[in-house]
């Protein structure tokens, strides 16, 4: 079985119950204070099995209400229920299908967290519960690799050493020549030297277990040396040092500058991934050491290109049998919406809650992941809209020039952002995932014909009616506007045929833009679209093929 998400209340900002689902790679966004970190946190107190928590893991330092961290599993085997028992399988929970809930709940502050399993006798908690389910949870939930912004390179190292020494211990697993040989001598070597010193050692056994048993009758006493074990695995990624050349200077990872630090590791993370075996589907976790790399905001103090490789690297770790990610981030380079197995979450310290996006469930097509992956290739930015309460959707250069400039001037910047789809034909794909998102938009394109000159069928008509048939789905939360016939007719009265964008410059930066009466339509565009008053506004396809 695996984690498939995690219920937190009362621990640190976090009151009401919040759910965080889990998935290869969880990307945690949202304003500032808004627990992202701290639902990183509430992943290690529940993997510590009820480990004790300080009173500053209580709701604003309160303890009249206990810190309760839920785990939901999916994916139960047979093997799992022999060792849990068949009361803990639930089948058709109303939420999550069939599953299991082991749940940790901490009553005082420093005294450890009490187990709790949902029956499906009762249909509630049980205190304890499942025979054996903290050796088969702890099997199951992959060991978390903390990193935090301040901190040093240590803890991406660590996962650069654990690639880099399952990789050539598999090679050295699967070579037959010299190399394979020389480690058998080791092993041989290290045989000997553990046969040399056992003797003094099991002297000192002896010893202590003679002062032992003056306080304990009957207790023994053993000490391995651990010489006679040799392990390739260990002894590189125990023993291995990073070293960096740079203008004819050789010195230690560790003694170079902080860029230089995480370009080489963001670097060797993706290198050594490439080298590995990938996952295949969506039950991963299923190798003896999975591991989940836990890491806050990877974009601080690095420069473009460095995020950019730092997003390939985490992604790429992610795909790794054994590896899942889950990071906070406030920029929207981190975002991959074509990646499988993604779940972005959106956090709030508002009223709106907490808001999630899964890749699996938006059933892109071919075609629109290939336009989602050359629009994060043209625009890295695309992806801001995750971050603001509303967006405005829009074909291209120009309506993106003239939407941000009144955004600005109207002092909307924290609520609104506008997304440049490229094009009308990508406007649907961004309805989708608004919609799976929760998430409010306004998609604003221009009528075009239902026909062209010649006579046959307009392609843009047809996207048209695709935009409204995904708004009417959206549930109210994706406005439509239309311009007639297109942006620069509708506010300007114009049909420039090139440089538009450039024609546009040149109104917004005349002296008369703010005054005269011919661009009051266009400043006013935004605050009539928001009250409802804009002429374009059409809320059925009845009304948009009565503007044609």
């Amino acid at each position: 079985m695996r984690l498939s998400a995690l219920l937190i209340s009362n621990f640190k900002g976090i009151k009401d119950e919040v759910k965080i689902l889990i998935d290869n790679i969880v990307v945690l966004v949202g304003p500032n204070n808004s627990c992202k970190s701290t639902m990183l946190d509430a992943y290690e107190a529940y993997v510590s099995m009820g480990s004790p928590l300080s009173i500053d893991h209580f709701h604003n330092r309160e303890t009249d209400s206990p810190v309760i961290i839920t785990g939901i599993f999916k994916d139960v085997t047979q093997d799992d229920i022999d060792t849990l028992g068949q009361e803990w399988y639930l089948q058709n929970d109303p939420e999550f299908g069939d599953c299991a809930k082991f749940q940790i709940r901490w009553e005082s502050p420093d005294e450890n967290g009490t187990k709790y399993s949902f029956s499906n006798k009762i249909n509630d908690w049980k205190k304890g519960g499942a025979g054996g389910w903290n050796t088969l949870l702890q099997s199951r939930l992959p060991a978390p690799i903390r990193v935090n912004p301040n901190d040093g390179y240590d803890g991406l190292e660590k996962v650069v050493k654990d690639l880099a020494s399952k990789n050539a211990a598999k090679k050295l697993k699967d070579d037959k020549g010299k190399v394979a040989g020389i480690v058998s001598e080791i092993e041989k070597l290290a045989k000997e030297v553990d046969k040399e010193i056992s003797g003094s050692v099991n002297q000192l056994s002896k010893k202590i277990e003679n002062e032992l048993n003056k306080l304990f009758q009957g207790a023994s006493v053993s000490f391995e040396t651990g010489v006679g074990k040799f392990k390739a695995e260990d002894a590189i990624k125990d023993g291995s040092k990073f070293f960096i050349k740079t203008s004819g200077n050789v010195s230690s990872l560790d003694h170079q500058g902080t860029g230089i630090k995480r370009a080489f590791l963001w670097s060797a993370i993706n290198a050594l991934c490439s080298e590995g075996m990938y996952k295949k589907g969506s039950k991963v976790i299923q190798n003896d050491a999975p591991k989940v790399l836990l890491i806050d905001e990877p974009e601080i103090n690095l420069h473009p290109s460095l995020i950019r490789a730092a997003r390939k690297a985490i992604y790429a770790l992610a795909d790794m049998e054994g590896w899942q990610v889950i990071c906070t981030t406030h920029s929207p380079v981190f975002i991959d919406l074509t990646q499988d197995h993604t779940t972005l979450i959106k956090v709030s310290n508002t009223q709106d809650g907490v808001c999630y996006f899964q890749t699996d469930r938006a059933h892109f097509s071919v075609d629109e992941k290939d336009n989602l992956k050359m629009l994060n290739r043209c625009c890295p930015t695309v992806n801001e809209f995750f971050f603001y309460s509303n967006a405005l959707l829009v074909e291209g250069d120009t309506e993106y020039l003239a939407y941000q400039y009144i955004i600005e001037e109207s002092g909307l910047e924290g609520s609104y952002c506008v997304i440049n789809c490229r094009g009308k034909a990508n406007i649907p794909t961004f309805i989708k995932i608004f919609d799976q998102f929760n998430a409010n938009a306004v998609a604003i394109h221009d009528l075009d014909t239902r026909f062209k000159k010649d006579g046959s069928k307009n392609a843009m008509w047809t996207i048209n009616l695709n935009i409204r048939d995904l708004a009417d789905k959206a549930g109210g939360r994706v406005k439509t506007v239309v311009h007639n016939p297109d942006f620069e007719g509708f506010y300007l009265n114009e049909s420039p045929v090139k440089d538009k964008p450039y024609n546009l410059f040149t109104h917004l930066t005349y002296s008369g833009f703010k005054t005269e009466e011919k661009y009051k339509k266009l400043r006013n565009s935004l605050n009539s679209i928001i009250d409802g008053s804009h002429e374009g506004l059409y809320e059925t396809q009845a009304e948009l093929d009565g503007m044609a």
